[in-house]
């Protein structure tokens, strides 16, 4: 008969669940790191005021891989677009989430059209399609609902 061997099942799922709990730290340390990096050179206005819930949508959307596209200067410069028409949103009852959606559909347009990799960066010229488009749409609604 065959001799019983010794199998390394449970070395194996000992070994991804220490691997598993070792991704949970990480990702706890290095959330608590971002946080104190962020709090500690952020500017008053994204903390308190009234630009401050355009980044606070922001940084909620960045979790998702949708939203890869706000990294880098392009995140100011989405907020800055958003607090120069916030009075408008707030008539028209757009949230700062949905103003968001509306850029993530503009840049994912414009990789369609361009024919680019679904996670290619965006680079000046995304940035002026995006920002042309998202002005067209804020005429266009002033228009149809200022009457």
């Amino acid at each position: 008969m065959a001799d019983k061997k010794k199998t390394v099942l449970p070395e194996v799922l000992m070994r991804e669940k220490l691997q598993k709990i070792a991704l949970n730290e990480k990702a706890k340390a290095s959330k608590i790191i971002g946080s104190e990096k962020g709090n500690s050179g952020t500017d008053p206005k994204r903390d308190e005021g009234p630009g401050s819930k355009i980044y606070k949508a922001i940084d909620e959307a960045l979790a998702d891989l949708r939203y890869y596209f706000l990294e880098g200067e392009y995140k100011d410069r989405v907020a800055d677009l958003f607090n120069r028409n916030e009075s408008q949103f707030d008539r028209l009852g757009i949230t700062p989430r949905r103003f968001l959606e509306f850029a993530r559909e503009s840049f994912d347009r414009f990789k369609q059209l361009q024919k680019k990799m679904p996670l290619e960066p965006m680079n000046k010229k995304g940035w002026e399609y995006l920002e042309r488009s998202l002005l067209e749409l804020i005429g266009k609604l002033n228009d149809k609902f200022n009457k």
